[in-house]
């Protein structure tokens, strides 16, 4: 296959989803940039691949300055933003054939991955399985291989507690009714938060005989996983909270 740059990669894309459009001033006027849509796909390489504005101007042969590109990603650009622009390319996505070989957007996987920081950071915490400061990358990806949605959690936090967020939080034509997820996606308020949301959560669970199964109410017996079940529902508490 031939080598494709990847700034190309983001102009094409641009091309297709214009999703550049969303970036300006936060006034909301039109920018006054010259050569505007260049200078949002140079910053967006720039933070994108965390060189840092002196990093990648120093590469860029003349087509931006340090202070350009800060600039921009200070001015013209925040999460919201970015967000929008994540969703044009998402519903882009959407509509190419390929994806729907591998699935048709019905599930997702979340799962978190380890990113070493400084310990000087509000965010950062130490991560006892793994060693070293950092943070956990939550990612909830689609089962057409497109991440939906991605933050950043403290090491420490259980990781059912956001869950939820990466499909509440995703506005694309991409929205899955099931959710996987290793251990750490499971929870009992999560579980029936997900009921009601209409959300099919299906973590991997460990250590079962260490979870308490609830029945409905203590006369309800079932046929085959009877032994599983050794505490019935508080229905009074759940109306009263």
């Amino acid at each position: 296959m031939p080598e494709r740059d990847l700034i190309d990669i983001l102009k094409n894309v641009d091309y297709w989803t214009n999703f550049t459009r969303h970036f300006g001033p936060l006034s909301g006027s039109d920018p006054k940039l010259e050569r505007a849509t260049e200078r949002y796909l140079l910053t967006l390489f720039t933070y994108g691949c965390n060189l840092g504005p002196y990093q990648a101007a120093r590469h860029m042969r003349g087509l931006a300055t340090a202070h350009e590109l800060s600039f921009v990603n200070r001015r013209h650009i925040n999460l919201s933003k970015l967000n929008a622009a994540l969703v044009d390319i998402l519903n882009r996505y959407h509509v190419l054939e390929l994806p729907t070989f591998w699935g048709k957007g019905t599930s997702a996987a979340a799962d978190g991955t380890k990113y070493d920081l400084y310990e000087q950071n509000l965010l950062s915490e130490y991560h006892i399985r793994y060693g070293g400061y950092g943070g956990i990358a939550y990612h909830h990806v689609a089962d057409s291989y497109i991440a939906l949605f991605s933050h950043f959690i403290p090491c420490g936090t259980w990781e059912a507690v956001y869950i939820i967020d990466g499909l509440l939080k995703n506005s694309s034509l991409i929205q899955p009714k099931t959710l996987h997820a290793d251990t750490q996606g499971q929870s009992t308020p999560v579980f029936a938060l997900s009921h009601l949301l209409g959300i099919k959560l299906m973590p991997r669970i460990r250590n079962w005989k260490d979870l308490t199964f609830y029945r409905s109410d203590k006369n309800t017996t079932y046929q085959h996983i009877d032994s599983l079940f050794s505490d019935s529902i508080n229905w009074k508490l759940i109306k009263t909270h």
